[in-house]
């Protein structure tokens, strides 16, 4: 049976042509109230090499035979664009939300809570550089576990080399301590991710890491600041020249996803009554004029 992929950006385009290659169906899940098509899409390989598959784009709102759901929007996207799928999506079809941030992990399974969701994480890097045409531009380490009770990781997901996590959300949170420093600070300074090893901004990583670990301790994910740290500059090193999305949504003058990293980091210090004035300036800093 086929997998929907909803969010046609540059992971999910890179997802859908994978699934194409080793055999498996793939639909792109478009807007609701469009007619399905069929178009070419490009993929540029780690190897260089250009490959084209013709890809099913299906409106989301139309009934369609899946075996699994892969949620690939932005994060402040994704509860909406769940909407017009969920009014007909079988509750046994599994659902894997993979954007960054944490938030619709909690709320997606509150408001449809007869579904089979999952959450998971990809660190590949991947370019959208035309509509239909993707760039991977490195291999990463793929994560997936239920956010219900434990279960074996679905055929597919294991085809696309995801491994089972059942411990998801301490893995998510581990990858949202990496995107709360490096993406708001190179959305801020228009700088690569290799610009944060500089010696200027050592102090200011070391302020973030510091209340990220308060607010990671309160939560029930205990680590030394040091290690928070370590982690942020082992990522902005291996992936220095890199632009990270956040820089990317800022520069093309799109909505970024910092109420889903920064800001899921305020409202869980509100609500622990945690101080973090560092990450409430750098919220600040990006604000909408």
């Amino acid at each position: 049976m086929t997998v929907g992929v909803l969010g046609a950006g540059a992971l999910g385009q890179l997802l859908a042509h994978q699934l194409i290659e080793h055999g498996l169906p793939a639909h792109l899940l478009t807007r609701p109230g469009g007619q399905p098509e069929t178009l070419p899409h490009q993929l540029i390989g780690l190897d260089g090499q250009t490959r084209q598959a013709e890809l099913p784009r299906h409106p989301s709102d139309r009934p369609n035979p899946l075996s699994l759901v892969l949620v690939l929007t932005k994060a402040h996207h994704c509860l909406e664009a769940l909407a017009p799928l969920m009014t007909w999506l079988p509750n046994s079809v599994p659902v894997v939300l993979l954007h960054n941030g944490l938030g619709p992990q909690f709320e997606a399974p509150k408001r449809w809570p007869t579904h089979s969701w999952w959450a998971g994480s990809l660190t590949d890097g991947a370019l959208r550089l035309a509509p239909r045409q993707v760039r991977h531009t490195g291999q990463g380490v793929r994560r997936a576990g239920p956010l219900g009770p434990d279960a074996p990781i679905p055929p597919a997901l294991a085809t696309l080399g995801f491994e089972s996590d059942p411990d998801i959300l301490a893995a998510l949170w581990q990858k949202l301590t990496v995107n709360l420093v490096i993406n708001p600070l190179t959305a801020r300074d228009r700088v690569p991710n290799g610009a944060l090893l500089k010696a200027a901004y050592q102090p200011e990583i070391a302020a973030l890491c510091q209340e990220i670990t308060a607010l990671g301790q309160a939560l029930g994910y205990p680590e030394p600041a040091e290690a928070v740290r370590d982690r942020v500059l082992t990522v902005a090193q291996a992936t220095a020249a890199n632009r990270s999305s956040m820089l990317q949504d800022v520069e093309a003058g799109r909505p970024t996803e910092l109420p889903a990293i920064t800001g899921y980091l305020l409202a869980e210090a509100r609500r622990l009554e945690l101080p973090c004035p560092h990450h409430r300036r750098l919220m600040a800093s990006l604000a909408p004029a």
